[in-house]
């Protein structure tokens, strides 16, 4: 079936089959270009919710140690 998708070429000059050869070409690099830079993103993305769960972890670490002393303490003396 690939004959029928090359088909529409037939009959064109040689400099205009160049072009499209060199088109073709730079098309199939931006895929992959485009596949790799979507890998990354996703990486990133993924890298991201694990900090946030972290910091989801360290937060509510700190709500249990430092709110349940009094109140009228400032947050700053918690630690101590």
């Amino acid at each position: 079936m690939s004959w029928a998708v090359e088909e529409w070429k037939d009959g064109l000059p040689g400099k205009a089959l160049q072009k499209i050869q060199e088109m073709e070409v730079q098309l199939d690099k931006m895929k992959k270009e485009k596949t790799q830079k979507q890998f990354q993103l996703d990486s990133l993305e993924a890298a991201i919710q694990k900090q946030k769960q972290k910091v989801n972890i360290y937060h509510k670490c700190l709500k249990k140690l430092c709110f349940p002393v009094s109140v009228s303490r400032p947050f700053y003396l918690c630690a101590s």
